[in-house]
């Protein structure tokens, strides 16, 4: 069990103290002013809040809309149910009509999806008290999710446009550590990729990137999509390698050139880890990397082979190329960022 946790990443213990924390809070406001306001449930107002929040401001304000649209929406369903149902059918029958209607219409909206709160009230509340039972529904929804968007601006507040950053540099960490172990089982005869480990690693950044992306409000996300793609087609130009390393043993001309493979693996990797650290990478980088490629293509084509070897070379060389193209594009959507 130990090992599981401190196999947690720390940014996954840093999303769970500040919403634990930001939980806490929207907990204890959103009962105090239930109890202030009087009219409304605190259960609802509770449950609303600390639902609403996510791991980002933005994601926050997501969900405050989701709810906006859930009370207007479950507002106007129980009404029209309730309205066009003949008085004297029962409450049974107005739940399942009303919830009947909301459930599909959340499956054609998602969005709606807390509908069925309001529409639950309205059915169990009957024909007397419809407009008063939508209003207080309606307003306890409402007052949660905004009061889950104020402690997500003032308690621990992450912008998702900083959280997909940082995700994105962890990513771009995993990416040269991936590249570094690809490489290095292409070279080296016995050497193991540890594909699964590293793969888990760059999978887990990536999703949050593009989970922290998809709750941007009010900036760029073109821009910052195109680099999370240049960055998923560099990883797809690395597993290429693997197919190299699947070979029982390196080329003989990796072999003989097993210094400048390594010498172009630490030139791309610098490169990655220059980016997770916020540097600009160097036009002079790409050119000591074609300088290498061309090298290693010389070396490749002065030994005729044939057969599994002559794959393998093939696929080295197409990997290898395929890296300095996706890292190029890389490069030019991380310049046109800050350009």
């Amino acid at each position: 069990m130990l090992e599981g946790l401190r196999a947690i990443h720390r940014d996954a213990w840093r999303d769970a103290m500040r919403l634990g924390l930001q939980s806490a809070v929207a907990a204890a406001a959103a009962y105090g002013i239930a109890r202030w306001v009087g009219d409304v449930d605190p259960f609802l107002v509770i449950m609303m809040a600390v639902t609403s929040l996510q791991r980002s401001v933005g994601g926050t304000m997501g969900q405050a809309v989701i709810r906006l649209q859930s009370a207007l929406a479950g507002s106007l369903l129980g009404l029209a149910c309730l309205v066009l149902l003949p008085s004297g059918w029962g409450t049974a029958v107005a739940l399942a009509v009303s919830l009947f209607a909301v459930g599909v219409a959340s499956a054609l909206r998602p969005l709606w999806q807390l509908a069925v709160v309001p529409a639950v009230g309205m059915s169990l509340a009957g024909h007397e008290d419809l407009v008063d039972t939508a209003l207080v529904s309606s307003a306890g929804i409402l007052m949660g999710a905004a009061l889950g968007v104020v402690v997500a601006l003032a308690v621990w507040p992450e912008r998702a446009e900083s959280r997909f950053e940082r995700q994105f540099r962890r990513a771009l960490r995993a990416t040269a550590t991936r590249l570094t172990d690809a490489v290095e089982a292409t070279v080296e005869p016995g050497r193991t990729p540890r594909v699964d480990e590293h793969l888990s690693a760059w999978h887990e950044a990536v999703w949050l990137a593009q989970e922290a992306l998809s709750e941007a409000r009010f900036v760029d996300r073109a821009g910052m999509q195109a680099r999370l793609d240049a960055l998923r087609e560099l990883h797809d130009s690395v597993t290429i390698l693997d197919r190299a390393a699947e070979a029982e043993s390196p080329p003989l001309a990796v072999e003989g050139m097993r210094g400048q493979v390594m010498h172009l693996r630490r030139d791309a990797c610098e490169v990655l880890t220059g980016m997770a650290r916020g540097e600009d990478a160097g036009a002079g980088q790409i050119d000591d990397i074609d300088a290498t490629l061309e090298r290693l293509r010389a070396a490749m084509e002065a030994e005729a082979v044939g057969g599994a070897e002559r794959e393998t070379r093939s696929a080295l060389a197409f990997g290898l190329r395929e890296v300095r193209r996706t890292l190029a594009a890389l490069i030019e959507a991380q310049g046109a960022l800050r350009a």
